[in-house]
C-alpha cells in the first residue's frame, strides 16, 4: 500500500520538467565554490510570461547524515553542479534515516540601479522548504506535509534582491526518503506562475476525473455492501464495506496531495493512517468468504498473527499522522512492507488450495490488482517525450494502484453476488423439497383421515354428547351447591340469633367460636367436589354442638365411626350428611318435650363404598306432618330436597350408585320410635 506514496508529490512538476535542459554554465564533475557560481541576472522585477530554468546556476548537496547540521557546517560542504543531481522516481536515495535533506545554493544578481528584483522560486512540492541567506539568516519557510499551518497547500519561495546587488541563497529541502520528489528549480513571476498552474490544471483534468470516478465507484460499492449487511447481518459484507470505504478514502487522500484539492489532510509519515486498515479488513474478508478458519486452521492462525501486526502498525501510523515520525531509522519503514507481501502470498496460496466455489472471482480480482498496480513499476516514466496526457497518468503511480483496487473490488462484488445467488438457489431447492415432502405427507394423512372418517365422526358426535351431558350435570351441581350453602348458613344464623337473645356472654362466645370454625369448614369444603370423610364429620360435629347448645342440650348427636376406616383417604361429596341430621332434629326431636338423640354410624363394608346410618328417636315422619308445630311449620325441608338432587347429579356426572333409603321405626304396638336414613356412598 505504501507504494502509492512513491510518486505522490512528483506530478505537480511535470510541466516544469519539460523545460529542463542540460546544464550550460557548470559542467564539471568537481565540487564548485558557491562564490565561483555564475549568478542569474535580473534587471529589476521581471515581467516574464514563461518560467526560467535555474538548474545551470544551481549547486546541490545531499545531506544523508540524518543529523540537524548547523548552517556553518553545511556552508563548508562540497556542493556539486545541479546537472549531476540524480532525479529518480524508482530508487530513493540510500539513507540510514527516514528523512533526507538536500541543500541548494545559487546566486541572483540585480543589475537595475533603482529597482529591487522580486521573483518566485519554485522547486516542486516537498515536505519542508527553508530559505537562508549567505550568512545563515532564515528568511522563509514553506512545505506541504511537515508544517501544520500549511496543510496540503503549496506556495513558492519569494526572492528579493536590492538594486545593484548580488545575493547568495541557500535552500534546505527536507523530504521523507521513501517519498522523494524531483527538485526542479524554476524562477517565476506571478503571471508566469498563474499560467503554469492553469496549464497544469488543464493537463491533469482527465487524471482528476479518473481518480474521482474510481473513488466514487469504491464508495458506491461500499454503500451497496453496507445495505446488504443491514439486511443479512453477514460479517463478510461488513468487512467488504470497510475495505472499500478505506480504499475510496485513500484515493481521495492521494488526489488531495497530488492534485491540490486543499482538503484538511496532512502527511507526516511514509504511511497513510488507513493503509493498514485496508489490509486488515482485506484479510478478514477473504478468510470469512472462503471459511478459512474452518478449512485451514493453521493458515488462519498465521494470518491472525499478521492481523495483530497490522493493528500495531495502524496505531503507529495514526500517531505519526498527528505527531510525525516515531523512528529515525529508515530500515524500519522499509521493512513495514514485508507484512503486506507475506499476507498477499499467503492469501493467494490459500485461495489456490481452497475448494470454495467463489475462489475464481477472488483470484481474478487479486490478479487484476497485481497486473494493473505493479506493471507500471516496470515502465520508464523518466522519458520526457510523448503525449503529455499519457505522461500524467504514467507518472502518477497512485492512479494504477487505485484502478487495480477498483477492479479487484468489482470482482469481489461479483463473488458476493454469486454467493447470494447460490444461497438463493439452495434456499429455493430446500423450499421445493420441503413443499414436496409436505404434499406427500398431506396425501398420506388425507387418505388415513378418509379411511377413518366415518368412525371418527361417530366417536366425535358421541363424545360431544357425553361432554355436553357432563357439563350440564356439572352446571346443575354447581347451582345446587350454591343453594345449599346459603340454606345451611341461614339455619346456623337462626341458632346464633336465638342463643344471643338469652344474653349469656360466656356461652355466646363459645357458640360464636364454634360457629366461626364451622363457617370456615363450610367455605373450604364447598370449593371441592369431594372432601375427606374426616372434614365432613368435623363440620357435622360442630353443627351438632351448636344445635345442642341452642336447645340447651335437649338435642344430642352421637357420631360413631368404624376405627378401621381411614378418614383421610375415604372421600365423599361435601355437606352430604348434615341435611339428614338437620332434618332429624327439626322434624323428629323438636316435637318431643324431653328431646332426643340422633345417632350417626359410619361403617365400611368393603373398599368401594361407605355405609352411613342416621337414626333419631323422634316422633316419626307421620306424626311430624300432623303436628305442624310453630318451629317446624314454617321450616321447609329445602336441604333434604337439595341433597336428593345432588345425589342424583353425582350419580349422573361420575357414573356412581349413591343410594338413599328412609325407614320409619315403630314399636310392636305401632307406636312411632323414630326414623332411620341409610346411605351407601361410593368412595
Amino acid at each position: 500500500m505504501n507504494y502509492w506514496l512513491l510518486l505522490l508529490l512528483g506530478l505537480p512538476l511535470l510541466v516544469e520538467a519539460q523545460h529542463v535542459g542540460p546544464a550550460r554554465a557548470v559542467t564539471t564533475n568537481q565540487a564548485v565554490s558557491v562564490g565561483m557560481l555564475p549568478p542569474f541576472q535580473l534587471n529589476g522585477t521581471p515581467n516574464w510570461t514563461k518560467s526560467q530554468d535555474m538548474a545551470s546556476h544551481t549547486l546541490f548537496y545531499d545531506d544523508l547524515s540524518g543529523l540537524p547540521e548547523p548552517f556553518p557546517v553545511i556552508h563548508r560542504q562540497r556542493f556539486l553542479p545541479f546537472a549531476q543531481k540524480q532525479q529518480t522516481f524508482r530508487n530513493p536515495p540510500q539513507s540510514k534515516v527516514s528523512t533526507i535533506v538536500t541543500w541548494l545554493a545559487f546566486r541572483v544578481q540585480n543589475t537595475s540601479p533603482t529597482q529591487s528584483a522580486e521573483t518566485l522560486l519554485d522547486i516542486g512540492g516537498h515536505g519542508q522548504i527553508d530559505l537562508y541567506t549567505d550568512r545563515g539568516v532564515h528568511v522563509e519557510q514553506t512545505g506541504i506535509y511537515f508544517l501544520p499551518y500549511n496543510i496540503g497547500q503549496w506556495e513558492p519561495i519569494h526572492l528579493q534582491v536590492g538594486p545593484l546587488q548580488t545575493t547568495t541563497f541557500f535552500v534546505k529541502i527536507t523530504d521523507l526518503v521513501r517519498v522523494v520528489s524531483p527538485i526542479l528549480p524554476m524562477l517565476h513571476t506571478p503571471l508566469s506562475l498563474k499560467l503554469i498552474i492553469a496549464d497544469r490544471s488543464y493537463l491533469m483534468r482527465w487524471l482528476f476525473l479518473s481518480m474521482a470516478m474510481i473513488a466514487a465507484g469504491l464508495f458506491i460499492m461500499s454503500l451497496f455492501a453496507v445495505t446488504q449487511y443491514y439486511f443479512n447481518r453477514d460479517l463478510v459484507f461488513l468487512y467488504y464495506t470497510i475495505f472499500c470505504f478505506a480504499a475510496s478514502f485513500s484515493v481521495v487522500w492521494n488526489m488531495n496531495f497530488a492534485l491540490g484539492l486543499g482538503l484538511p489532510l496532512q502527511m507526516r509519515s511514509t504511511n497513510q493512517p488507513f493503509s493498514f486498515i485496508i489490509s486488515f479488513f482485506y484479510i478478514l474478508f477473504i478468510a470469512r468468504f472462503i471459511d478459512l478458519p474452518i478449512h485451514s486452521s493453521k493458515t488462519w492462525a498465521f494470518l491472525r498473527a499478521l492481523l495483530v501486526v497490522f493493528a500495531i502498525q495502524e496505531a503507529q501510523a495514526i500517531y505519526e499522522y498527528g505527531n510525525g515520525l516515531i523512528f529515525r531509522a529508515n530500515w524500519y519503514y522499509l521493512g513495514q512492507e514485508l507484512p503486506f507481501l507475506v499476507a498477499g502470498i499467503v492469501v493467494f496460496i490459500a485461495l489456490l488450495r481452497s475448494k470454495s466455489p467463489f475462489r475464481g472471482y477472488l483470484l481474478v480480482g487479486i490478479i487484476c490488482l497485481w497486473l494493473i498496480s505493479y506493471f507500471v513499476l516496470f515502465l520508464d516514466v523518466r522519458i520526457m517525450t510523448g503525449n503529455s496526457f499519457i505522461q500524467v497518468f504514467a507518472r502518477f503511480l497512485p492512479f494504477f494502484f487505485s484502478l487495480g483496487i477498483l477492479f479487484e473490488s468489482f470482482f469481489f462484488l461479483l463473488a458476493l453476488a454469486y454467493r447470494n445467488r447460490l444461497v438463493e438457489v439452495e434456499k429455493n431447492q430446500m423450499q421445493g423439497r420441503y413443499t414436496q415432502q409436505l404434499e406427500e405427507q398431506l396425501t398420506i394423512r388425507t387418505q388415513e383421515i378418509e379411511s377413518k372418517n366415518q368412525l371418527l365422526e361417530d366417536r366425535r358426535i358421541q363424545q360431544l354428547q357425553t361432554e355436553f351431558e357432563h357439563k350440564l350435570a356439572d352446571t346443575e351441581m354447581t347451582a345446587l351447591r350454591a343453594q345449599m350453602n346459603p340454606h345451611f348458613i341461614f339455619n346456623c344464623l337462626n341458632s346464633i340469633k336465638l342463643y344471643t337473645l338469652q344474653n349469656d356472654t360466656d356461652k355466646a362466645s363459645d357458640y360464636l367460636t364454634k360457629f366461626s370454625r364451622l363457617i370456615r369448614l363450610v367455605l373450604e369444603n364447598s370449593r371441592a367436589d369431594r372432601i375427606p370423610l374426616q372434614n365432613e364429620l368435623e363440620a357435622l360435629q360442630l353443627y351438632s354442638d351448636l344445635e345442642a347448645m341452642r336447645f340447651k342440650h335437649k338435642v344430642r348427636v352421637d357420631i360413631r365411626v368404624d376405627p378401621d376406616i381411614d378418614q383421610q383417604e375415604a372421600t365423599i361429596p361435601p355437606l352430604l350428611l348434615q341435611p339428614y341430621v338437620e332434618n332429624a332434629i327439626w322434624h323428629g326431636l323438636m316435637h318431643k318435650m324431653e328431646g332426643g338423640t340422633v345417632t350417626v354410624e359410619v361403617t365400611q363394608p368393603n373398599d368401594t363404598y361407605l355405609h352411613v346410618e342416621v337414626t333419631d328417636d323422634g316422633v316419626g315422619r307421620a306424626r311430624a306432618g300432623e303436628l305442624k308445630s310453630k318451629s317446624a311449620g314454617n321450616h321447609k325441608s329445602f336441604g333434604m330436597q337439595v341433597t336428593a338432587d345432588r345425589i342424583r347429579m353425582i350419580n349422573e356426572l361420575y357414573n356412581t350408585q349413591t343410594q338413599t333409603q328412609i325407614f320409619d321405626l315403630v314399636a310392636p304396638d305401632d307406636e312411632p320410635l323414630g326414623t332411620k336414613v341409610v346411605l351407601d356412598i361410593p368412595i
